[in-house]
């Protein structure tokens, strides 16, 4: 081989490589940006109370920083996590389907203090929502007309709690399997009209149906305490439910109050249901029949979807801020000037950030 063809192989070769090198750089380009506009879980914290308190949440892929989603706050069960519950409820799905943004906070030693025993008594987790609640506002702009919660069991009366309790207007709330505490039932005195969807099973062998010592008021004592406060009628109309699923041994009946000021009211009788989510097929933090009629996460989402808090209460106050950007940080945090080739978050005065790549030049 004469040194023309040595010359010219290796002049094919720099070709290659460079042509491979410019491919390299547009397929990372790609790939850091489908990951960059790629919102989904993320997990953070803050401190509340002299205690860190972690919590999981789902950004769907639709928002923007111009969006102004509504926030839907799960509650897990007793012994139960955010993550278990986002695991087995499949919100982040419906959130995808429904465009809101759904947030799974963590109890701390697995307990929700609903002012129904002893453990974590002294802890103010009603404050702890209110918190993630302004969390959402501030970085996400999630809408502060549409705060809805959902809980099972614990997270159920912990719902119910914050609805009555807090100076902050809830738009709505479904429940499964947890209604209103001792206490929370004494002290009913909401201060806004707050649509309540309540699933429970007449089964539940954990939280009973018809009340106890333990567990406080019982599903019609509950129902009649929001029926009173709504100004609902006295009787509700019971619709039927389908019963597909003859094998689960149980079978839903749908009760809806009418003529409700300001707000709606619903209940689903779980005939023969356990201390369950219907419609989901594990076991995990359950006991007693699972009713498969219906799926109750995506019920829930479509009783609280649209419901609305007045225009003028419960607003967490945002002073007027003239927007100038503060800071520009890489993905791991560090602070850099305005730079072509890397993924850069854009800190602003008013909490919004703005992600960027500029490709090179």
């Amino acid at each position: 081989m004469n040194i023309k063809s040595i010359g010219e192989i290796s002049f094919t070769r720099i070709l290659i490589l460079s042509l491979s090198c410019d491919m390299l750089k547009k397929l990372l380009f790609l790939t850091l940006l489908l990951c960059f506009n790629s919102f989904g879980q993320i997990q953070d914290s803050f401190f509340h109370d002299g205690e860190e308190r972690t919590f999981v949440y789902y950004i769907p892929d639709s928002w923007n920083a111009s969006s102004e989603y509504p926030l839907l706050i799960v509650l897990h069960g007793l012994t139960q996590t955010g993550n278990g519950i986002m695991n087995i409820t499949g919100f982040n799905e419906i959130a995808d389907n429904n465009n809101f943004i759904a947030c799974y906070p963590d109890g701390l030693n697995g307990s929700w203090n609903a002012d129904m025993n002893s453990l974590n008594s002294d802890v103010d987790d009603l404050g702890f929502v209110e918190q993630l609640i302004n969390y959402f506002e501030t970085n996400y702009n999630t809408d502060s007309q549409k705060r809805y919660l959902t809980g099972f069991s614990n997270g159920g009366f912990l719902s119910h709690k914050i609805a009555s309790e807090s100076e902050l207007c809830i738009a709505a709330i479904g429940t499964v399997s947890g209604n209103l505490s001792t206490t929370t039932a004494e002290n009913f005195n909401p201060l806004y009209p707050t649509s309540v969807l309540h699933i429970h099973g007449t089964s539940d062998a954990i939280v009973p149906y018809n009340g106890g010592a333990s567990t406080g008021a019982s599903v019609d004592e509950a129902m009649t305490l929001w029926k009173n406060f709504l100004s609902c009628d006295p009787d509700p109309e019971m619709q039927a439910m389908p019963n597909p699923n003859v094998f689960d041994f149980s079978y839903p009946e749908r009760y809806i109050y009418q003529n409700c000021s300001g707000a709606e009211l619903e209940h689903i009788k779980v005939i023969g249901g356990g201390h369950q989510w219907p419609g989901i097929e594990t076991l995990v933090g359950g006991l007693g029949t699972i009713n498969m009629d219906f799926y109750s996460p995506q019920v829930i989402w479509d009783f609280l979807d649209g419901k609305s808090c007045p225009q003028t209460v419960g607003q967490i106050e945002k002073p007027h801020q003239t927007k100038h950007l503060l800071k520009i940080v890489d993905y791991i945090g560090r602070e850099v000037k305005d730079l072509n080739g890397i993924p850069l978050l854009y800190i602003y005065s008013d909490g919004s950030i703005e992600r960027k790549f500029n490709m090179l030049e």
